[in-house]
C-alpha cells in the first residue's frame, strides 16, 4: 500500500469514527428496533367446531327459507368451514355451508310445524375465530316464508353476540414532518390496554395522507384508546401522545377534519 492509500483509509477512519461519536452524543433517541409486529383485532375464543345436526326428515311438515350474508366485518374472517344454524329451543332446525354465488352466501331451510309457539335464534359458527355467533329469538317461524333473498341477502347482527360488539370510527392524521421516511407497508394501529382494537385503512384525501378506523370494544366499554406507528423504515415502533375515550357509535375525526396525533419513538 502506497503512502497516498496510507493517507486515504486513514481519512474515512476519521471521518468514520468522528460519525459515530456524533450519533452517539445526539439527544435524540432512536426507536426500540423490533420485528415487524403482527398487530390485527383478535377475534378468537377457541370454541369448538359445533355438532350440529339436522332433524330427521318428517319430523317437521313445514320449512322456510332464510339467505343470509355476514356482515362486512365479519365477511372479512370468512372460512369455507364456516356454518349458519336455525334452532327452535334447543332443537336444530337446519344448516347451511357457505356457497360462492358471485358472493359468499348461506342458504338456510328451516324446518317447523304450524304455529310454531318459540321464535328461531340463528347462529353461526367462524372457523376463524373458533367463536359462535347467536341472534337469540331473531325470527318468527312462517310456513314457507322467507328471509333474505339471493338478489337481497339478509346480514344477521351476528357481530354483537361476539367478543367486541361495539364500535367507534376515528380518521387520525399524523405530522407533516415525521422523525422517518413513510412506507406503504407502515402500520397504524388502534390500541386499549395491550389490546389492538383495530388497524387503520390509510387513504390519500386532497394530498393528505389520513388513516380511517373502525375501532371495536367490549360490552359498555370506556377506556382509553391510544395508537401505535411501525416504520419500516426506522425498524421501531412509536406510540401517539394523543388518546380519547372509546365510545360506542362515537366518532373521532372525519376527512375534513381528521384527529391529529404526535409520535414518539418507543425507546429500549
Amino acid at each position: 500500500m502506497n503512502r497516498i492509500e496510507v493517507r486515504n483509509v486513514i481519512y474515512y477512519m476519521i471521518i468514520l469514527a468522528a460519525s459515530t461519536l456524533l450519533w452517539g452524543c445526539s439527544d435524540e433517541p432512536g426507536p426500540k428496533v423490533v420485528p415487524e409486529p403482527e398487530w390485527e383485532l383478535d377475534l378468537v375464543q377457541d370454541e369448538p367446531a359445533p355438532a350440529w345436526k339436522v332433524p330427521e326428515s318428517g319430523i317437521y311438515q313445514f320449512s322456510m327459507t332464510a339467505v343470509i350474508r355476514l356482515s362486512g366485518f365479519l365477511e372479512k374472517y370468512a372460512d369455507p368451514n364456516d356454518e349458519v344454524s336455525a334452532f327452535v329451543g334447543d332443537e336444530c332446525r337446519g344448516i347451511a355451508t357457505v356457497q360462492e354465488n358471485g358472493k359468499k352466501l348461506f342458504f338456510l331451510y328451516i324446518r317447523g310445524n304450524q304455529g310454531e309457539a318459540q321464535k328461531v335464534t340463528l347462529k353461526y359458527y367462524s372457523a376463524k375465530n373458533k367463536t359462535t355467533y347467536t341472534c337469540r329469538d331473531f325470527l318468527v317461524f312462517e310456513q314457507n316464508g322467507t328471509y333474505g333473498k339471493v338478489s337481497d341477502p339478509a346480514v344477521p347482527p351476528f357481530e354483537e353476540s361476539g367478543k367486541y360488539p361495539e364500535t367507534m370510527s376515528a380518521v387520525v392524521f399524523l405530522p407533516e414532518t415525521l422523525p422517518f421516511e413513510r412506507r406503504d407497508k407502515d402500520i397504524l394501529a388502534a390500541f386499549v390496554g395491550d389490546e389492538c382494537r383495530g388497524v387503520g385503512e390509510q387513504a390519500d384525501i386532497a394530498g393528505k395522507v389520513v388513516y380511517r378506523f373502525e375501532i371495536r370494544g367490549r360490552k359498555n366499554e370506556t377506556a382509553s384508546v391510544y395508537f401505535m406507528y411501525y416504520s419500516m423504515q426506522a425498524s421501531g415502533i412509536y406510540k401517539a401522545a394523543e388518546s380519547f375515550s372509546f365510545e360506542d357509535g362515537g366518532v373521532q375525526g372525519t376527512l375534513d377534519a381528521p384527529f391529529p396525533v404526535t409520535l414518539q419513538p418507543v425507546a429500549e
